[in-house]
């Protein structure tokens, strides 16, 4: 028979004695939840269902945030993980033992987080956290967030393009800064942008990431003579080569031309230093588009550094098949990569040219 007790923190502690088992106890927030554990305890050791879940009920959901996060430390998403990891630590069910979780106090996290306004998405990414510890971990208990992840909606494909109208005022914004001082004005933004169209590279592959040995491009990856760049530090940690357009080899020159040196990273700059300048030339641009009479209240407001990759990918789908343009992005599926490839009206038009060229040639024979 289980007994139950509240301690001094308001907590409920359930207590159950049964002959042949060892004694159980579990720590929750109000009697009616330590109640309903109970009652499912005693059931399983009923039915001979039971399992010693000990070290579940004597491990905190902090500890187990604390350790998971050594691991998260290695993955190149980190940065943004270690916040949803702080996040989950301040959270009050840290405070509880991972026994003691259940589907209704994620159920509770998910309709407080829809409340404040916060997509799906990014409560799936929140979540991953804790499935993360079950993942990597074994306490012999379920994963008491699956079901709350199962009523999430999946992440909608991204598909915003750069119009052709977008891209000119954006570029003058990038080359013009504005800035007072000439001299510490970012000079690679527009360089940056630029090879990010041409080769789908991402911002981290290109100037490496903030506060680490991984500088992104190195001059000593690139070989101008076979328009070939090796990039290193990858999103899955695997190298890969990209093809360099006649544009991004442009790009590497210009690189070369602002400093002359053979060795080290080609664009000298950090991707803090780009994401702060590609804000500011977005409102500029912008803010010109607007004062020349321009009525599209969207433009530009959700373009961002890393859609130019999904930019590239589009616009190379016109000349390549799956299996070449997958070298150009890295992808290593044809599922990943189509999340990529985002048609417009441009490209639509294009397949209507080509079918006229098609039946005029018919016609002609």
């Amino acid at each position: 028979m289980a007994t139950f007790r509240q301690r001094k923190s308001g907590l409920w502690q359930a207590i159950i004695r049964k002959k042949n088992y060892a004694p159980q106890s579990a720590t929750f927030p109000t009697l009616v939840d330590a109640e309903n554990w109970a009652t499912v305890k005693e059931s399983e050791m009923i039915r001979g269902r039971f399992s010693d879940n000990k070290e579940a009920e004597q491990t905190m959901l902090m500890d187990c945030l604390v350790k998971y996060e050594e691991i998260a430390k290695q993955h190149k998403g980190y940065e943004a993980e270690r916040y949803r990891i702080d996040s989950w630590k301040a959270h009050r069910l840290a405070t509880r033992s991972i026994a003691s979780l259940c589907s209704n106090d994620f159920h509770s996290f998910r309709d407080k987080r829809r409340r404040d306004g916060i997509s799906d998405a990014t409560i799936r990414l929140d979540l991953a956290v804790i499935s993360a510890i079950f993942k990597h971990f074994d306490y012999g208990i379920s994963n008491p967030a699956s079901k709350t992840l199962a009523t999430l909606k999946s992440a909608a494909k991204r598909s915003r393009r750069l119009s052709e109208i977008e891209q000119k005022y954006l570029l003058d914004a990038l080359n013009d800064t504005q800035c007072s001082d000439k001299a510490r004005s970012n000079k690679w933004i527009p360089i940056v942008t630029i090879f990010a169209i041409e080769t789908a590279a991402r911002l981290s592959e290109i100037v490496g990431k903030d506060k680490t040995e991984k500088p992104g491009l190195l001059w000593e990856n690139t070989n101008i003579d076979k328009a070939v760049a090796k990039l290193v530090d990858t999103k899955n940690g695997k190298s890969r080569y990209v093809p360099l357009s006649p544009a991004a080899l442009d790009c590497l020159r210009q690189a070369r031309a602002l400093e002359t040196k053979l060795r080290g990273p080609v664009f000298n700059t950090t991707s803090s230093a780009i994401k702060q300048s590609w804000q500011r030339a977005k409102r500029r641009a912008r803010n010109q588009y607007l004062a020349d009479g321009g009525k599209d209240k969207n433009f530009l407001v959700d373009f961002r550094f890393h859609d130019n990759r999904h930019e590239a990918a589009s616009r190379w789908a016109r000349t390549f098949d799956h299996l070449h343009l997958k070298l150009i992005t890295g992808h290593e599926d044809d599922r990943s990569l189509s999340r990529y490839v985002n048609h417009n009206e441009d490209d639509v038009a294009l397949i209507a040219a080509r079918m006229a060229e098609v039946q005029k040639k018919e016609a002609a024979g």
